[in-house]
């Protein structure tokens, strides 16, 4: 699972905390808001959900 899981919700606010993984780079939305973009080599390891505020699933410390 990676970072489109948050984005197909809704929920992104653009805030870059998920570009902490290499696959991911940010284009404007159709809003002009900055939006996570996955390339092709993400292997689904999950450090981008790990890292979004808005993941249902984040398991906070």
């Amino acid at each position: 699972m990676n970072i489109t899981r948050i984005t197909s919700l809704g929920v992104c606010t653009g805030c870059g905390a998920c570009a902490s993984c290499n696959h991911i780079t940010f284009a404007q939305n159709a809003l002009g808001f900055p939006e996570p973009l996955v390339d092709e080599n993400c292997v689904n390891c999950g450090k981008c959900l790990e890292q979004c505020v808005f993941n249902p699933d984040r398991q906070d410390e």
